[in-house]
C-alpha cells in the first residue's frame, strides 16, 4: 500500500498513457481517412466507367435527342425498339483501377495484400421515352458493393461493406 501512496514518478506514467491514447486516436483517424479515400476513388472509377457507357451510346441517341427529344430507337418492321448498349463496365473498371478477378469479386491488391474488392454490379440504363419532352433524359444508374478490409483492429473487426450508387446522363451539346 505504501508503494501506491508514493507520488514520485507519476508524471512519467501519465505521459506514457497520454502518448498511447494519442497514438490510438491518430490511428483511428488515419484508418477513417483511408476508407474515405478508397471509397471516393472507387466511386470516381465507377462513375467514369458509367459515363463511358453512356457516351458510347451517343450514336444511338444523338439524332433522336437533337431532333425530337427521343432517345435511341430503331425501326424494326413497323415497331420502334429501344437501341441501347450496357457496355462492359467491369472491363473498364479493371483497366482503370487495376483490378484482378477473384471469383465473383474484382480485387485490388497492394503488393500481396488485398486493399479492396468490388462486386455485385448492376446497371440500369434508362432510355428516354419515344415521345418524351425536354425534361426526359438518357441516363444510367450503377450500383456496386465495395468491401474494404480494415487495417485497424488486428483482424477482429469486420470489413467495411458499402453499396454505392453512381448516376450518369447524356446531354447533347447542340
Amino acid at each position: 500500500m505504501e508503494r501506491l501512496r508514493n507520488k514520485e514518478g507519476n508524471a512519467v506514467l501519465m505521459a506514457c498513457v497520454i502518448v498511447l491514447v494519442m497514438m490510438l486516436i491518430f490511428t483511428v483517424i488515419a484508418e477513417y481517412l483511408r476508407l474515405k479515400i478508397i471509397a471516393k476513388g472507387v466511386r470516381d472509377g465507377v462513375q467514369s466507367s458509367v459515363i463511358s457507357v453512356v457516351t458510347n451510346n451517343w450514336d444511338n441517341n444523338f439524332n433522336g435527342l437533337r431532333q425530337g427529344y427521343a432517345g435511341g430507337y430503331t425501326l424494326s418492321g413497323s415497331n420502334w425498339n429501344s437501341d441501347i448498349d450496357n457496355g462492359a463496365i467491369y472491363a473498364e473498371l479493371s483497366n482503370l483501377l487495376g483490378l484482378q478477378r477473384n471469383g465473383a469479386e474484382y480485387v485490388k491488391y497492394a503488393s500481396s495484400q488485398e486493399e479492396y474488392a468490388i462486386y455485385d454490379l448492376s446497371v440500369n440504363v434508362r432510355n428516354t421515352p419515344f415521345r418524351g419532352n425536354e425534361n426526359d433524359e438518357f441516363s444510367a444508374d450503377a450500383y456496386i458493393v465495395l468491401r474494404v478490409p480494415l487495417e485497424f483492429g488486428w483482424g477482429h473487426l469486420p470489413d467495411m461493406v458499402m453499396r454505392q450508387k453512381v448516376k450518369a446522363k447524356f446531354t447533347p451539346k447542340f
